[in-house]
């Protein structure tokens, strides 16, 4: 009994010992993003103790023994982290999606950052989900250096446009190559719904796009869709966005009506003077006549209380009391063609994975009522990705995107003046828009109670904002795109995969002309209606092998063969009748009369081996090399086949020893790359082939040759040279990457036009398509991030980026190619303005003068060999002509002329549209759940030719707006001026107005009209607050984010209405521009 209770004393006293080296930790677990805790999560002791989880509060409370020194807290969809156990800990779990920042997908396949050897820009989720884009392509400008992304088109569903690293290629698209989670996609990026997207990689050099050969000339955007995250759970997401639409750029700051009747009024006495000087000697004169006719035979209608005969004094001012009769209320044409547009988006989707399978479904809609009347876009689109792995040597999966959209769309923006609601921004303010009885009120039409809009003569009968409502333009369009695949594990490190796809889209459209007023009011109403159907096919085989050795398995190799094969296949008609039967009813029976029709059905096909190679050591130094071998339908038998390659190396410098003592180096790689790329766009479907061509001609058909054939024409082809640095310093609290790429386009395809003496086509010299030209775009990318404050609850970042790039026309051998306002040539960039040089306003005459060169590469053509057999010769000439013509000015010892043709004056380069840098910068902030980031793009340099500005100044008659620049215009010989007066040449001021020689004066050949393309765009401001786990854990759910974004909230140019970017060639139209986009978020994650 003794030994018993010696024995039940010796276990008690062990047990208590054991109790008292327990010691008891407490600590909080909470989200690495946004510092909010995570309930549940579990917290389990690594040697001994009681595991327990995380409470409302994400705090927990351990007993463990005093050796128990470490703990690992999991939590579901975060990464597990073991901890060092600490009285009073907080950890920060990382979501799992983090986790993957150091993986990105390239060209066939993913790599770790570490191992590029290429330039690769990689845009996430959170990138595109904080812009309220159509488009999810329009999210990478401001995001990845290097990238040009126009966006600036305010027309609901239209894609942005894209150049990477310049322009490589003079007659065919620039656009890069889009593929969706590794196979080519064949329609438009706003097909798919930027919420179902992972990421975006941009591939910008050669050695990262080789192994798309043919197609990644312009560089590849390689899309990556969702997938689902987390196993063993399902996760569902709504996102429903609400905004509104408006123009992002002001118009032209123009006259108000009184300062336009009077500079009008100014414009028609000066002609009266200049046409007529016997019958208008002076000012006097020609006030008295145009106060009695000006109103009547210029302006042609009054809106004044003071009858037109009586509304101007001796002066050519409007006389004292003369105002607007109240009723006119309608002389702001924009009110009458534009509206607040409106934007509704929501997205449905859900996700499960297990070890056997991962799916991933969405549902979209997207609704988008543009800022201009008839200008909205709805669209539907529907996701599945599903991959499915029933052992561990085989899985296979399906990828189904489908869209159904239809848009309403204004076909004549740009286009016909009289039906381009933009042109109203040149319309006289003076014009109204609805009908006026005599007292200046409007009218109503009797039966609908509705304004009558106005038709007078003085809008040629017409009435852009009637005809907007009136006419119609609709196109439908569905597509789905099917990718299907299989993966097998072979022994010995193989993997080989089977994929297919195939896309199919069909498009209607339907363009109806009104019968009431405008184009085809005179046929009774027009109809036209086309259909495009698409098919798209892609097949591929990919065998992939990868092994590790040596004896801390630090070698690594992998290598890649593949086949493809694609196919296109394309047919389209189209209708045009006439005729119109039942009021709104746009059938194409409904118009019985036919006006014309056409056809075409074509036919692409290509096939291409591929093969890649790369190798690491111990990750830190790292090389790649891929080949492919291409041929394409598009060219002769004797010439189909183009072979494209890459090699790229790069190095972890901050992993050698003797880097390890450099403490404020966090990372530091070296990367180098060459390669090779083809490009066939520049060729048509069947370019080397003699082409016929059926014409309805005189109601007869008639066969006609189109096109020549050109058997030599190969692939052209772009070479990359891509060196770079990329580091972090500061604990990686600063980061950075200089790079500097050499991109060179041989072979360029450019129609060459023939002699007159092989005979014409179609009444016009025949041309033939050749391989004759080379581009570089050479430059240096920098971008350079950091943590500004890192703190547990705060976060701080900001960064720039800058691309400067040069391009130049290297070799042009054949033919150089001069037009009206540029010229391409060797030695210049593909746009190159080469203009009349404009010195100024005569101040004796106030008419423009142009510079007559003597240094012009114009004189070269005046050369005959003859009579003129040099440039000086031909200069001569040139200013004896204008001379003879009493088109001379002589001043300062140089030779003017007033007439900006060939005959008397010379061309000179002017410059270029393209920027010299590009570029943005950003900064954003995160505190306790709320996020703010704000970005900004800009563009410096080039040169911008304003034909909108030059219409607005240039005042030749009274029936369109003007400029407020229009007041700066030569009024009369300053006092004192003399013809060898050194200022006698004024470049600050505008030539008088006077429609005598207005085309002279106001010619839009000349650099008068260049102006500074730089830009500043506030692009997007994005404020959003994720609700406080607490609130959003009990009704089980993950996640509520509130937000707020505004995209395009202004843009900053060199001359307010200009949009220097709408075009990279430089010019303006009259279409839609930037719009400004207020979007209202709810974000919720079951």
């Amino acid at each position: 009994m003794r030994k018993l209770f010696l024995i039940l004393m010796a276990v008690v006293a062990c047990a208590w010992s054991a109790v008292a080296q327990n010691r008891t930790i407490s600590g909080t677990v909470v989200d690495a993003a946004n510092n909010e805790p995570l309930i549940g999560a579990t917290v389990l002791p690594n040697g001994g103790g009681q595991g327990t989880a995380t409470d409302i509060d994400g705090n927990f409370t351990l007993s463990v023994p005093s050796n128990v020194k470490t703990a690992t807290i999991t939590y579901i969809g975060y990464t597990a982290q073991t901890v060092e156990l600490k009285n009073g800990m907080t950890v920060h779990l990382a979501a799992e999606s983090t986790t993957l920042d150091d993986v990105v997908v390239v060209a066939y396949g993913t790599a770790t950052k570490e191992s590029l050897t290429g330039s690769v820009a990689v845009v996430g989720a959170k990138e595109i989900e904080d812009r309220p884009v159509t488009s999810a392509t329009a999210a990478l400008e401001g995001n990845a250096p290097g990238v040009q992304v126009n966006s600036t088109t305010g027309q609901p569903g239209d894609d942005a446009s894209i150049v990477i690293r310049g322009i490589g290629s003079v007659t065919s698209s620039t656009a890069p190559l889009i593929v969706v989670d590794g196979m080519q996609f064949h329609g438009a990026v706003s097909d798919i719904n930027p919420q179902d997207i992972e990421s975006m990689s941009v591939l910008k050099d050669a050695a990262s796009c080789a192994l798309y050969g043919n197609k990644g000339a312009n560089g590849v955007i390689l899309i990556t869709t969702k997938r689902a995250k987390k196993r063993d759970k399902i996760d569902v997401n709504l996102t429903v966005r609400q905004g509104l639409y408006n123009r992002g750029l002001p118009e032209y700051d123009r006259l108000g009506v009184d300062q336009w009747m009077e500079t009008t009024f100014a414009e028609y006495t000066n002609f009266l003077m200049t046409s007529n000087p016997t019958a208008y000697p002076d000012r006097a004169t020609a006030n008295a006549h145009a106060q009695e006719f000006f109103v009547a035979n210029e302006v042609l209608n009054n809106i004044y209380n003071v009858p037109g005969t009586e509304l101007f004094g001796a002066d050519g001012k409007l006389v004292e009391g003369a105002h607007v009769l109240p009723g006119y209320t309608d002389l702001d044409w924009w009110d009458a063609i534009s509206r607040t547009g409106y934007r509704q988006e929501y997205t449905l989707s859900a996700a499960a994975a297990s070890e056997k399978y991962n799916v991933f479904a969405s549902v979209g809609y997207l609704k988008e009522n543009g800022y201009i009347l008839r200008s909205d876009y709805e669209r539907f689109t529907g996701r599945i990705n599903a991959n499915f792995a029933p052992t561990t040597y085989l899985n296979f999966g399906v990828n189904l995107n489908a869209t159904t959209q239809d848009s309403e769309r204004n076909s004549m923006a740009g286009t016909d003046y009289a039906a381009n609601p933009f042109s109203t921004q040149y319309y006289s303010p003076v014009y109204p828009y609805y009908q006026h009885d005599a007292e200046g009120n409007i009218m109503y039409d009797a039966a609908t109670g509705e304004p009558i809009f106005n038709t007078a003569g003085y809008l040629n009968n017409r009435n852009v904002a009637l005809e907007l409502r009136k006419n119609y333009t609709n196109y439908k369009y569905d597509m789905i795109d099917a990718t299907v695949y299989g993966t097998a594990v072979i022994p010995y490190g193989f993997e080989l995969k089977i994929t297919g796809n195939l896309n199919r889209n069909r498009t209607t459209g339907t363009q109806y002309t009104n019968n009431l007023i405008g184009d085809a009011a005179s046929v009774g109403g027009r109809l036209t209606q086309a259909f495009d159907a698409t098919n798209y096919y892609t097949f591929m085989q990919h065998l992939t092998w990868s092994h590790e050795y040596g004896k801390n398995l630090e070698h690594h190799v992998d290598v890649l063969l593949a086949h493809e094969n694609y196919g296109y296949h394309n047919e389209g008609t189209s209708i045009q009748n006439i005729d119109q039967q039942l009021a709104d009813n746009y059938l194409i029976d409904n118009f019985p009369t036919n006006e014309g029709f056409g056809g075409s059905s074509v036919d692409d096909r290509s096939e291409s081996y591929l093969a890649r190679a790369r190798y690491d050591y111990n990750q830190q130094y790292f090389a790649e090399a891929s080949i492919r071998r291409d041929g394409s339908s598009r060219f002769h038998p004797d010439h189909r086949w183009g072979n494209f390659w890459s090699v790229g190396g790069s190095w972890i410098i901050s992993k050698e020893k003797f880097m390890q003592q450099v403490d404020w180096i966090s990372y530091l790689k070296l990367r180098a790359a060459y390669g090779a790329v083809g490009n066939n766009a520049g060729a048509s479907a069947y370019a080397y082939m003699n082409l016929f061509g059926f014409s309805n001609y005189a109601k007869q058909l008639t066969f006609l040759r189109s096109q020549l054939a050109r058997e030599d024409i190969s692939w052209e082809s772009t070479k990359t040279l891509d060196l770079a640095v990329e580091g972090s310093m500061f604990n990686d609290r600063l980061r950075f990457t200089i790079g500097y790429f050499d991109k060179r386009s041989e072979d360029l395809l450019f129609d060459v036009t023939l002699p007159a003496s092989v005979g014409t086509m179609n009444g016009s010299n025949q041309s033939v398509l050749t391989n004759i030209g080379t581009m570089s775009n050479r430059g240096w990318e920098i971008g350079i991030n950091g943590d500004l404050i890192r703190t547990k609850d705060f976060l701080w970042t900001a960064g720039i980026d800058a691309t400067f790039i040069k391009n130049t026309v290297v070799k042009l051998p054949e033919a150089n190619y001069k037009g009206t306002t540029m010229w391409l040539k060797e030695g210049h960039e593909r746009y190159a303005w080469y203009l009349y040089e404009w010195a100024g306003v005569d101040e004796l005459t106030g008419q423009s003068l142009y510079l007559i060169n003597p240094e012009s590469e114009d004189l070269n053509d005046l050369i005959d060999g003859q009579t003129i057999k040099t440039t000086e010769d031909a200069y001569n000439a040139m200013v004896e002509t204008a001379r003879a013509d009493g088109v001379l000015v002589e001043h300062g010892g140089k030779a003017y002329t007033t007439s900006p043709t060939t005959k008397y004056a010379t061309k000179n380069w002017a410059g270029t549209p393209l920027p010299t840098v590009y570029g943005s910068f950003n900064t954003a902030l995160s505190w306790k759940g709320i996020n703010l980031s704000v970005l900004f793009t800009y563009g410096l340099g080039g040169k911008t030719l304003d034909s909108n500005y030059l219409s607005l100044v240039s005042v030749s008659g009274a029936k369109s707006a003007v400029h407020v620049d229009a007041l700066n215009s030569w009024t009369g010989v300053p006092e004192g001026m003399t013809a060898d007066d050194p200022n006698r040449i004024n470049p600050d001021i505008l030539p008088q107005h006077n429609r005598t020689f207005a085309t002279d004066s106001y010619s839009g050949t000349s650099d008068r009209w260049l102006v500074n393309s730089s830009y500043l765009v506030f692009k997007n401001l994005n404020l959003s607050y994720d609700l406080p786990a607490k609130w959003v854990n009990p009704l089980q759910l993950q996640r509520i984010n509130l937000g707020v974004s505004v995209d395009n909230l202004f843009t900053v140019t060199a001359r307010r209405g200009m949009n220097p970017q709408q075009s990279m060639s430089g010019g303006q139209s009259q279409t839609f521009g930037t719009a400004r986009v207020f979007s209202f978020q709810l974000n919720v994650q079951f």
